[in-house]
């Protein structure tokens, strides 16, 4: 049993602090690896990335995926999960050729039930069908995680860090 101010406590062992490119301290962190345990990041199936022409790896916030990649109820006649999901990784690799920085925001197309729940990012794209939003999202490519530097894309909502 050690006590704290005792002869018999351990000493204490030296933890490597992390620092930020500017030296500052880190006091916590928040890796990508537990947002996507906690549901906050999906991570997009390789296959589909591939698919769109994407070589890295790609997350999703979960507003982006619960509300552009999930089938809206009542759509699943004429829409599935997987074509819902290329429509945004094909528009964010045609956008994504056009500029050399880390940072990206595009738009596409999404067709989703005029429920009310507009959001700021969206858009109607024609007055005549109320379907169709025009959707801005952003993409930050940037290291895959704290302990793993190599690159990946982050889609989220405009607002969304």
């Amino acid at each position: 049993m050690f006590i704290e101010g005792c002869q018999n406590k351990p000493p204490r062992q030296e933890q490597k602090q992390m620092k930020d490119s500017n030296g500052w301290e880190i006091v916590s962190t928040y890796s990508t690896k537990e947002a996507v345990v906690d549901g906050f990041l999906v991570k997009v199936d390789s296959k589909a990335s591939n698919e769109a022409g994407i070589k890295f790896p790609v997350y999703l916030t979960r507003a982006v995926w619960d509300k552009y990649v999930e089938v809206s109820k009542g759509m699943e006649q004429v829409q599935d999960l997987s074509g819902r999901l290329l429509d945004v990784l094909f528009m964010f690799a045609f956008h994504a050729r056009k500029v050399s920085s880390n940072f990206l925001q595009y738009d596409f197309i999404s067709y989703l039930p005029d429920e009310g729940n507009w959001e700021p990012n969206e858009k109607l794209e024609t007055p005549e069908n109320r379907f169709n939003r025009l959707v801005t999202l952003k993409a930050v490519i940037q290291a895959q995680d704290f302990d793993d530097p190599s690159p990946a894309i982050f889609i989220m909502k405009p607002d969304e860090d």
